[in-house]
Parts: C-alpha cells; structure tokens; sequence
C-alpha cells in the first residue's frame, strides 16, 4: 500500500514511499523484504494519482502496480481486494522500512495454520514495547498497536466490514510506520 497522500509528512518536494532509510527508498524496502522471503506468488504495488513519482519509480523496477483512487487507505484497501479476489492477500504499508524477509517468513508462518477461514488476521503490537523503542503509535486498540500488516482470505471476505483477528507480535521490524520527519530520523537510527 503506497498511494496515500504523506498529509502528516510536511514534507512536500517527496512522496513518502521514496524517502530513503539508509539510500534506500522505503517501498523498495518493503517489496524487496516481501520478494526475498520467496513466501508469494505475485506482489502487487497499490498506488494512486498522489503518488505519480511513485508509480514511475516502480515502474522501471518491473514492480507489478494497481492504480486506486487515493481516497484513503480503507477505500483503497477495499478495491484491492475486489480486483485480488478469489486469494489470499498480505496488505503491507509502503512506510516500514525496518521489514525484512525474516519477520515475513515467521509472519506467514504464524498465520499459516490458523487462516483457513478467517477473513482478516492483523498482526499487532504492545503499545508498550513500540513506545519503548521510541515510536508514538498512530493506530492504538487499547493496549495494542496495529502494525498496518493485515493478511486477508479474500475468499472468505464478503462486501460488509471484515471481523479482524489479531495475532501479537512484539518486533521492532514492525514497529515503526513511517509518517513524520521524526519518525524517519528514528527508522535510520533503529535499522542499525
């Protein structure tokens, strides 16, 4: 997921998804954690007319792109889906450049045996072990932090709202999304 608008950012000469953590931009981190872990078929870059360096950027690395109306992540999720229909889709945020292939294989792995007909597994946080490592959450359900990572059994999902289930995992891989010039200075400091 990389088409949102970075409102939070204030940071207007640069889309979020190609701020750099350590020379890298944070989608292709992202993808190439997703790619290494060889756990997917297809990875498919949801994208919209707010990010438009985006879409170019993915394009000359042959990063396969759904163009979505960049009316806001629930929207933009929901249309994904419907065109992604009938499989299972992990939703990444393009903005947690601390992911690597090894948090996605134990990710899979953990979701693998409890996902058959479950519509929706979200992977979430303590809000205390995020704040911990220096990160003010965005997404707080009462003691918990959404890590943006939902995994979805579009088979099973219908038109009405998904009942997610939660699965915790305490890693700093997947504590910090991306939305300040704060937040980014943390990301560099924390991948070390």
């Amino acid at each position: 997921m990389c088409g949102g608008r970075a409102s939070r950012m204030q940071q207007v000469d640069m889309e979020k998804p190609l701020l750099k953590v350590d020379g890298v931009e944070m989608v292709e981190r992202v993808i190439s954690a997703l790619a290494s872990s060889d756990r997917f078929d297809r990875i498919v870059a949801a994208v919209s007319p707010n990010t438009p360096g985006t879409i170019k950027f993915l394009k000359s690395k042959a990063i396969e792109t759904i163009e979505t109306a960049g009316e806001g992540y629930s929207q933009d999720l929901s249309y994904l889906l419907s065109i992604l229909k009938p499989q299972k889709v992990v939703a990444v945020p393009g903005d947690i450049p601390l992911l690597d292939s090894q948090i996605v294989n134990e990710i899979i792995s953990a979701i693998d045996d409890r996902q058959e007909q479950e519509p929706a597994i979200s992977i979430i946080l303590e809000k205390g072990f995020v704040e911990g490592i220096g990160v003010k959450p965005s997404i707080v359900l009462n003691q918990y932090c959404h890590s943006g990572i939902t995994i979805f059994n579009t088979m099973v999902v219908g038109a009405e709202p998904v009942e997610e289930r939660y699965l915790v995992m305490n890693r700093k891989e997947i504590a910090l999304n991306v939305n300040t010039k704060e937040e980014l200075e943390l990301a560099e400091k924390l991948l070390v």
